[in-house]
């Protein structure tokens, strides 16, 4: 397979404007670090390519924005994630044909999003990994009540438990709506994996999500990528994690008053993994 492979994908600007409108008002909202910045719009052309090693000051970069200044090697995932270059996506701005054939030289277009899954299991010895085994342990018994905070040390200490660790970043002003073929990509990948017996069944998978709290009592959560409100209520656990001493803005104003920048981490039986994704294409065909 040539790591060179562009991936099918929908281009965000094919949407009619009351979608771009939607997509643009629930996602441009935060800058690369989390912070909210209002609304505005990117217009470009987007492509799915599979990681390259030019692609790693991007990727890390945007594993940056989730896990903000918790103790994780990010360069060190971010080479797992290109060493399994076969999983998972990079959104890249598309290049005009004659562009692309002299990107050969450099390749180092801007990486604008990452979706992927790493098996954190068989992994668990590679030192970013052993740390976000760590910090989710860590996390849970801080956050978490009593049964999920069992739940998670029960899953990251067996090691007959493969976890999978769902990663889907991007920068802001990308419409929810590239998630769609991002994640029916991931879907292709995954399938052709297990058919050649690769390990990547999980019995349980990992979802962070990029979260603010609004309101006097913080009741409203409102999701940075949007596409990933209804998975809620499909996980068999979720705590939330409060970041505001990460973050650089600790909080800031809207409309609708201050925001709490958090982590909502979310459990899923491993089974669930399509019913996940055609959650989230219903979200963006709804929105």
């Amino acid at each position: 397979m040539s790591n060179k492979r562009n991936k099918e994908m929908q281009d965000p600007e094919s949407e009619s404007e009351e979608e771009q409108e939607s997509g643009s008002d629930k996602d441009s909202d935060f800058d690369s670090d989390g912070n909210f910045v209002g609304d505005k719009e990117l217009q470009a052309d987007f492509e799915g390519r599979n990681p390259e090693d030019c692609d790693f000051h991007g990727i890390k970069q945007l594993l940056r924005q989730l896990f903000l200044k918790s103790n994780v090697d990010l360069g060190g995932l971010a080479q797992i994630i290109i060493s399994q270059n076969y999983i998972g996506s990079v959104v890249k701005q598309c290049l005009d044909d004659g562009l692309e054939d002299d990107d050969e030289d450099d390749g180092s277009d801007g990486v604008f999003g990452i979706t992927t899954v790493i098996n954190i299991t068989k992994r668990k010895d590679e030192q970013s990994i052993a740390q976000i085994r760590t910090l989710l342990t860590s996390l849970a018994n801080d956050n978490a009540d009593d049964q999920t905070k069992a739940l998670v040390n029960k899953i990251l200490s067996d090691n007959s438990n493969h976890v999978g660790l769902v990663i889907n970043e991007r920068i802001l002003n990308i419409p929810a709506a590239i998630s769609v073929p991002l994640f029916s990509s991931l879907q292709n990948e995954l399938d052709k994996a297990l058919k050649k017996n690769m390990p990547y069944v999980f019995q349980y998978l990992v979802w962070i999500c990029k979260t603010y709290k609004t309101g006097d009592d913080e009741s409203e959560v409102l999701f940075a990528n949007q596409e990933e409100k209804p998975l809620v209520d499909e996980a068999v656990a979720s705590f939330d994690v409060d970041v505001t001493e990460q973050a650089d803005l600790s909080q800031w104003d809207y409309d609708g008053g201050a925001m709490t920048p958090c982590r909502k981490v979310l459990i899923f039986e491993g089974n669930k993994f399509n019913n996940l994704v055609r959650l989230l294409k219903e979200e963006v065909e709804n929105a």
